[in-house]
């Protein structure tokens, strides 16, 4: 399946040349979060949202009347907060903030009428992303004798399809496993402005499963985005 959709959008992104077709960049602010939250909640584990950021590469070709695709090739932060308080003394607490970057690949398919001086935006369409770096920030707090403690550490994101258990290249502390490929659905809405400035408002659900413990975990975010074309070929 995974091969499949990556086919689909390679196609989409080598649309014909003859289209009429803008070039330009984008980039954006996430707020990024995972679900479902009873599958972190089952194992005493609470989750927030994470800030992130976009930015790449965007083309925007016309198939027909108001009808447009718009392939784009991002790096793309995800990222979101877990933590969980230990029953067993000193009574530890916890706290993780999560950063995981994918090179992502996404193909929206948009309606843009023309609204004033410029185009409203209304679309969506698939994405999948391939995890190419991270980090993992790891806070713990517990009181010794009276004494508030403050450990902090850092963890190496890994990107492997499965759990590979014991990692000579690696202590148990300073690694966290993450499932390499994120596939999901993209829809927006915004404004394109005659001078080739846009803005516009993603929401982003993930498909498959990014967990590599035993908790199935899929990524999400809400975003805005500010994008400029700044060549158009017809």
């Amino acid at each position: 399946m995974k091969k499949i959709i990556l086919l689909v959008l390679l196609t989409i992104g080598l649309a014909p040349a003859y289209a009429q077709t803008s070039l330009g960049v984008a980039g954006g602010y996430n707020l990024s979060f995972v679900y479902p939250e009873i599958n972190w909640e089952a194992l005493d584990y609470k989750v927030s949202m994470g800030s992130g950021w976009r930015a790449g590469l965007v083309a925007d070709q016309r198939l027909w009347k108001n009808f447009y695709l718009q392939p784009q090739l991002i790096f793309n932060q995800k990222s979101y907060n877990y933590d969980y308080t230990s029953d067993i003394p000193p009574n530890t607490q916890n706290e993780y903030k999560r950063h995981l970057l994918y090179l992502e690949l996404q193909a929206h398919f948009l309606f843009k009428p023309k609204v004033g001086n410029g185009k409203l935006i209304l679309g969506g369409g698939p994405y999948i992303g391939r995890g190419i770096s991270g980090r993992e920030r790891v806070d713990v707090h517990y009181v010794d004798q009276d004494v508030p403690v403050h450990i902090r550490d850092y963890n190496v994101i890994k990107y492997k399809s499965k759990y590979p258990g014991y990692d000579p290249n690696y202590t148990t502390s300073n690694v966290t496993y993450v499932k390499p490929y994120d596939i999901g659905i993209n829809l927006l809405g915004g404004y394109e402005m005659k001078n080739g400035l846009f803005f516009n408002v993603i929401y982003s659900l993930g498909a498959n499963n990014t967990g590599n413990y035993s908790i199935k975990s899929y990524n999400g975010y809400l975003g805005i985005t500010v994008g400029y074309f700044f060549k158009k070929f017809s």
